[in-house]
């Protein structure tokens, strides 16, 4: 009798499809030009927590719509070192590769990025730093990845199984759910590695990491920094003058950290998967296109450094 009950279960329940996933993404993104905005311009942080348990809610409410076991949709398994490690490390490539692409955006338009920065820090710091934390990382990193690399990644994987398809589809989706053309790049990007992270170990735990980390030490170390009257007037200065070339130069060449910690993290999280060891440099021509890509930076960073230098007015008054 139990097993003709099991039985009967497993026929009810029904197999998630693209278009779950597609459904789920326009009711969240429907939502937020309607009573999500409401929220956030209202009560702030307060409505970003709000945001944050709806999309956890419509996550974990649609898995049991469709009567999938949670764990099919949200697999957290016990996180290894290596994995952790490589995670940590894919995010420190990941951000020596957002400084530049943030920087020559704020360098062709300073004024909208600059006050989508400003925006942002006004909201993180309208509340205590510990119930920010929480807000603007914590939350995130669990109720974000419960809707993308958790239901909305999984109804695609019934589909498509490409896992460079998927990461790139999966970061525009990403990237569009923030709701912003100036933020749109950098949390494509970000979107495009966290589903990455999350196809090669199946566990929700990775891409929780990496999106803590993510938000949280950014606004750490700038809380650190302090938020003085000598610092808001450099970013007003920025903002009204452009960001100087030869400081581009300078975060290209930051880039130069991404191909090998990229190729580093991604051999750290498939590192012993099915019992096979790998390895770490499969070919020569692997190990020169690492090396070309880790040099291209330094010179192309060289080159914009000495030409700012020595042609940008602005270069004078970022000196002084």
């Amino acid at each position: 009798m139990e097993k003709n009950w099991s039985s009967d279960e497993n026929k009810n329940r029904k197999k998630l499809k693209p278009w779950h996933g597609a459904v789920l993404l326009g009711i969240v993104m429907l939502s937020f030009y309607t009573i999500i905005a409401w929220a956030q311009m209202k009560w702030g942080m307060y409505g970003l927590a709000l945001t944050e348990l709806y999309l956890l809610f419509l996550s974990i409410f649609a898995v049991k719509l469709l009567k999938i076991p949670l764990k099919e949709i949200f697999p957290l398994k016990r996180p290894k070192w290596k994995k952790t490690l490589g995670v940590l490390l894919m995010w420190v490539s990941s951000y020596a590769l957002m400084i530049p692409v943030t920087m020559f955006m704020a360098y062709f338009f300073p004024k909208q990025m600059f006050a989508v920065s400003e925006g942002l820090n006004e909201v993180i710091y309208s509340v205590p730093l510990i119930l920010s934390v929480f807000i603007s990382s914590v939350m995130p990193a669990v109720c974000e990845e419960a809707l993308h690399r958790g239901f909305i990644l999984k109804s695609f994987q019934s589909k498509w199984k490409n896992k460079w398809f998927l990461s790139v589809l999966m970061g525009i989706i990403f990237g569009l759910f923030h709701g912003s053309i100036w933020r749109f790049l950098p949390t494509a990007i970000l979107g495009g590695i966290l589903a990455y992270i999350m196809l090669e170990t199946e566990n929700m735990f990775y891409p929780a990491l990496f999106h803590f980390t993510n938000n949280f030490l950014p606004s750490f170390l700038l809380s650190l920094s302090g938020n003085s009257p000598q610092t808001e007037a450099a970013s007003e200065l920025l903002a009204q003058q452009g960001i100087p070339v030869a400081f581009l130069g300078i975060y290209l060449a930051m880039a130069w950290v991404a191909p090998f910690g990229f190729y580093t993290a991604g051999y750290l999280l498939r590192k012993g998967e099915q019992g096979k060891e790998q390895q770490y440099i499969k070919s020569n021509g692997v190990l020169i296109s690492l090396v070309v890509l880790t040099v291209l930076p330094i010179i192309l960073g060289m080159m914009i450094f000495l030409y700012g230098l020595f042609f940008d007015a602005n270069a004078f008054f970022s000196i002084m």
